[in-house]
C-alpha cells in the first residue's frame, strides 16, 4: 500500500473518532451545566474540559465567547467538531477508491451539514439533535468501514487511527477529573463515564460502587469495554504486527516497539500503584507515549527512508546537545 494512502485513511478515522469523542465531552457537560442548578462561572464549569483539550489559550484568543459554539465550531482550533469532519472529508477525498459508496455519501453528508451553517441552526434550537446527528454518524460510519471495506492493510491502518486516537481520548475525558477544581463529585465521575458510553458498562462490573480508583480502574484497564485505554492498545498493537507480519512479543520497529512497551505498562501496572504516582501525571505520562507512538507510526510508514535518515540525524543532535 502507498504509505500517502495508509496516512490517509488513518488520519480520516482519527479526526471522525476525535470529532465523535468531544461532542459526547461537550454534550455532557453542557447537560451536567444544566442540570446543576448552581451559579456557576462558565469558565469555572469548563476548566477542566478546556484544559483537557489543551484549548485554553486558543480559546482565549477566539472570537466566540460561548465555550460550547468554541468546541463545536470554531475555525481557528483545528480540533473543533466543525475542522474534524472537514479534515476527515479531506482525507476521506484524497483516497476516494479506497472507500466504500455508502461511507463516503455519510461523510459527505455532514460534511455539507457543518458547511452550509445547518449545523449551527440546528445547535441552537434543538441541541439535543445536533448532538445525535454527529454520533450517530461516527458510529455508522465505524460500522460501515467494518462491513464494506476490505480486511486488508488499508482497513488495519483505519483501525489503528481509531483506537489511537481512542485511547488519547478517553485519558483525556479521565483526566477532566484530575482538573477539577477540588475534589471529584459523585456527578463528576458520572459525567465522565457517560462522555465515554460507559456508565452501563461501569454500573454492571461495579454494581453502583461509584468511586474515583473504580472510574480510573475501568476506564484504564478493563480487559473487554471497547473504549478502555488497555482495549484501544491492546488493538493497536494487534493491527501493527498484521501489517508487519512479525509474531507479538516480537518488533521489526520502533512504532510496534513503543505500543508493546506502553501494552506492558498497562498491563502490568495496577490501579492503587497509578493513583499513588498522580493520576494527572500517570495520565499525562501516557499520553505522551501515545503521542510518540503516533510519530513513529508516521516515520515507519509514510516517511522515505532518506526523510527518516534526516530524522535520526537531528535526534542525535538534539540528544548531544542535551548531554553538554
Amino acid at each position: 500500500m502507498l504509505s500517502r494512502v495508509a496516512d490517509n485513511l488513518y488520519w480520516m478515522s482519527r479526526f471522525v473518532e476525535r470529532a465523535e469523542s468531544i461532542t459526547r465531552m461537550v454534550e455532557v457537560t453542557k447537560d451536567t451545566y444544566l442540570e446543576s442548578g448552581r451559579e456557576i462561572n462558565d469558565d469555572e464549569f469548563w476548566h477542566s474540559t478546556l484544559n483537557a483539550l489543551c484549548a485554553v489559550e486558543i480559546f482565549e484568543a477566539d472570537k466566540i465567547v460561548k465555550v460550547d459554539e468554541f468546541l463545536l465550531f470554531s475555525k481557528d482550533w483545528s480540533n473543533s467538531i466543525r475542522n474534524c469532519i472537514f479534515s476527515a472529508r479531506e482525507n476521506a477525498r484524497m483516497v476516494r477508491d479506497q472507500l466504500s459508496d455508502e461511507i463516503w455519501i455519510e461523510l459527505n453528508n455532514l460534511y455539507l451539514f457543518f458547511l452550509d451553517d445547518d449545523a449551527q441552526k440546528v445547535f441552537n434550537n434543538r441541541p439535543s439533535h445536533f448532538f445525535l446527528k454527529v454520533i450517530r454518524f461516527s458510529l455508522v460510519f465505524q460500522g460501515l468501514v467494518d462491513a464494506t471495506v476490505h480486511h486488508d492493510e488499508g482497513w488495519r491502518f483505519i483501525s489503528i487511527g481509531k483506537y489511537l486516537e481512542r485511547a488519547d481520548q478517553t485519558s483525556r475525558i479521565l483526566d477532566t477529573l484530575s482538573l477539577k477544581y477540588g475534589e471529584s463529585s459523585r456527578t463528576d465521575l458520572i459525567s465522565v463515564l457517560r462522555s465515554c458510553s460507559a456508565l452501563s458498562a461501569y454500573r454492571r462490573q461495579f454494581r453502583g460502587e461509584l468511586s474515583l480508583r473504580n472510574v480510573a480502574s475501568f476506564l484504564l484497564f478493563s480487559q473487554d469495554f471497547p473504549r478502555s485505554i488497555r482495549f484501544a492498545i491492546r488493538r493497536i498493537d494487534s493491527n501493527l504486527h498484521e501489517i508487519s507480519g512479525v509474531p507479538r512479543g516480537n518488533f521489526s520497529n520502533e512504532a510496534e516497539r513503543l505500543i508493546g512497551s506502553v501494552l506492558a505498562m498497562v498491563n502490568f501496572t495496577d490501579i492503587d500503584t497509578l493513583m499513588a504516582s498522580g493520576l494527572h501525571q500517570s495520565i499525562d505520562d501516557l499520553q505522551t507515549k501515545l503521542i510518540d507512538v503516533g510519530q513513529r507510526i508516521f516515520e515507519a510508514y509514510v516517511l522515505l527512508p532518506f526523510e527518516n535518515e534526516n530524522i535520526g540525524q537531528q535526534r542525535a543532535a538534539q540528544s548531544f546537545v542535551q548531554q553538554q
